[in-house]
């Protein structure tokens, strides 16, 4: 073999080689906790982001690349989040991750995405501990617990309620609690109450006889669907004529758990309504969400798993055919005042929270979500 025909050889593989990295689907991951306490929420938000991937897919992909989602459950658990990145980011070589259900599970990941430089979009959470502190890797599509208490307390105050008291998850930082007393402090109150839930527990005695005891108007929520749901019921059950309040965290699947139950029950959201199709970004949602599946219903979950996705494609599309993290991470920096169509996305180098975008709503007696 000459010397150029090695050379014309080497240059051919690395040609062929460079073709066929660019014509391997990217591969983005999730987390999330399929089994256990959230599984459906979780599982709609998978649906959500599926929806949109599906349909850009059918499209041709971004840059002439498919889009897969590989999803792992964590069961809601923080360790097995943490183990779950690892095996996307080293096993599957994902290029990106995506919509995370558990935000300590996320909380408890942000050193190794950090080392691993993998950008992680959108988890489906508003943990103030992620947001603390600015992380390149990291980017919010959706507004944090804080903007949701401040909107919560912020409308009961000034009515005159002033006994608050809050149940939060026991398995984050710190963060989430203080938003809630902070929300407080703005209005020169102090909670009668704060108890820490375990979000995959069947027992809540405990937290129930406590927060009755504080004898509070309202008791905030910063938590999954399951402990919500015990502690209503049996609440309702010993007496209590109070309300209750959550942040978007519950998922509306709360709803149909309570039943009757949820009359009054005050919910904030960080999207617009699922039934707003005048907006073009709902419009796409609803048509994509149906043609992926049929039988799904629209809801704000599996809303948000779209949203986080369609941001995701777009960062893709912007960083080119063959995208690193520095280039995804790049492109998603440029993303301001990004418009979907009714909802705007805007992310520079020193800010990743892409929306404070926030909304209450009151559950009818009919079990709708008025606004």
């Amino acid at each position: 073999m000459t010397l150029r025909t090695w050379v014309l050889g080497g240059v051919a593989l690395a040609l062929h080689l460079v073709v066929q990295a660019q014509t391997q689907p990217l591969r983005i991951g999730q987390s999330a906790g399929l089994t256990g306490g959230q599984a459906a929420y979780s599982k709609d938000v998978k649906t959500g982001i599926e929806a949109a991937l599906a349909a850009a897919n059918k499209q041709g992909g971004v840059n002439g690349r498919q889009v897969q989602l590989v999803s792992e459950d964590d069961g809601g658990k923080r360790d097995q989040v943490v183990a779950n990145t690892k095996k996307l980011v080293e096993q599957h070589k994902v290029v990106a991750l995506i919509g995370y259900t558990s935000g300590a599970g996320t909380e408890a990941s942000l050193d190794y995405i950090g080392a691993a430089n993998v950008p992680l979009i959108a988890p489906v959470t508003g943990n103030m501990g992620i947001r603390a502190a600015h992380h390149k890797q990291l980017f919010h599509t959706r507004a944090g617990y804080g903007d949701e208490m401040r909107k919560i307390v912020d409308a009961l105050a000034t009515t005159g309620i002033k006994r608050f008291a809050f149940a939060y998850l026991d398995d984050v930082g710190p963060a989430n609690p203080k938003s809630m007393h902070d929300a407080l402090e703005r209005h020169n109150l102090k909670a009668v109450a704060a108890v820490p839930l375990n979000r995959n527990a069947d027992d809540f005695t405990p937290q129930v006889d406590a927060l009755l005891k504080a004898a509070p108007e309202i008791v905030v929520f910063i938590s999954n669907a399951k402990p919500i749901v015990r502690i209503v019921r049996a609440m309702r059950d010993k007496g209590y004529k109070g309300q209750f309040a959550t942040s978007s965290f519950s998922g509306v699947g709360v709803i149909d758990d309570l039943q009757g139950a949820a009359f009054g029950m005050i919910m904030s959201q960080v999207l617009p309504p699922p039934t707003r199709t005048n907006l073009r970004f709902v419009s796409d949602y609803v048509k994509q969400l149906r043609e992926f599946d049929a039988q799904a219903t629209p809801n704000y979950t599996n809303l948000e798993g779209y949203l986080s996705a369609r941001v995701l494609l777009e960062g893709l599309r912007r960083a080119g055919g063959n995208p690193g993290s520095e280039r995804l991470i790049a492109a998603l920096e440029e993303l301001n005042r990004f418009d979907l169509g009714g909802y705007d996305i805007t992310f520079t180098s020193s800010n990743h929270n892409g929306s404070r975008f926030v909304d209450t709503g009151v559950i009818s007696v009919e079990g709708k979500l008025r606004f």
